[in-house]
């Protein structure tokens, strides 16, 4: 969305330190005002980061201001109010630096899709498929990796394929489910397709899901990493492979309401 905002990762942290240095050095050695401007122009892209907007801000009218004056040179006062500013950003940088902690993933799954979040491993089509809770919770099973929680991811995780479940059920008989176990809701679900050779596939990812679930359930396992790995890359696949299921029960669904509305 436009409005959201980016979070430094550890380059990020060293490129604000290394631009403030950069830009307390430009102050003491240029006056020309078009130079300096091409200083504070670096800063104004964290105008976008979380956390250091207010400097991005700042940094944005100092480059409007100075790049205005042209390759004219800067007064004293001037000077002087550009050394407060940059050294109130590195004060707040300082401070806003030491609320950002970096962790080393111990998971396998690439860094850069947990950071995306769900996204980072579905395609638009299977991401919209997903309602509201499914998709909060598949993004914190992500983090969770992230952060070390193995146990945790693993947990959420399976809370969304346990909802899939229960969607695909609801679409497929057309009748609301009570809340059931999930091998009741899977064993119902197995009899609606009574003969084996027709029976989608899906219901195998769905009882290697339901052993996870047992497991993570039980107060004395803990989950690996490879466990949460597994397991999000298998809701994953299973999310993928329903999405056509889904869509189609989903738009007969439709069509039926529809009937019903013209009657």
């Amino acid at each position: 969305m436009a409005d959201e905002k980016l979070v430094l990762d550890a380059f990020g942290v060293y490129g604000i330190g290394y631009s403030l240095e950069r830009l307390e050095w430009a102050i003491a050695s240029y006056d020309n005002a078009a130079q300096l401007a091409s200083f504070f122009r670096t800063l104004r892209w964290y105008e976008q980061v979380r956390s250091f907007e207010d400097i991005g801000r700042e940094a944005k009218d100092f480059d409007d201001k100075l790049s205005s004056y042209g390759d004219k040179a800067v007064s004293d006062s001037t000077k002087n109010e550009l050394r407060d500013a940059r050294a109130r950003w590195d004060t707040l940088a300082r401070e806003r630096l030491g609320d950002l902690y970096l962790c080393t993933p111990s998971s396998k799954i690439d860094p850069k899709n947990l950071i995306k979040g769900i996204e980072g491993f579905l395609s638009q089509e299977c991401y919209s498929l997903l309602n509201r809770i499914e998709k909060i919770d598949l993004i914190e099973a992500c983090g969770c990796i992230l952060i070390g929680s193995a146990t945790a991811a693993e947990h959420i995780a399976l809370r969304a394929a346990e909802s899939l479940l229960r969607r695909w059920y609801e679409l497929k008989t057309k009748n609301k489910l009570e809340y059931k176990t999930w091998g009741v809701v899977l064993d119902r679900l197995v009899t609606e397709y009574p003969d084996e050779n027709k029976r989608p596939k899906e219901l195998g990812f769905l009882g290697y899901l339901k052993h996870r679930r047992d497991e993570v359930a039980h107060p004395e396992r803990i989950s690996s990493f490879t466990e949460a790995d597994a397991t999000l890359m298998t809701v994953c696949g299973l999310i993928e492979r329903l999405e056509p299921v889904l869509t189609a029960l989903a738009a007969s669904k439709k069509k039926r309401l529809r009937t019903i509305k013209k009657k």
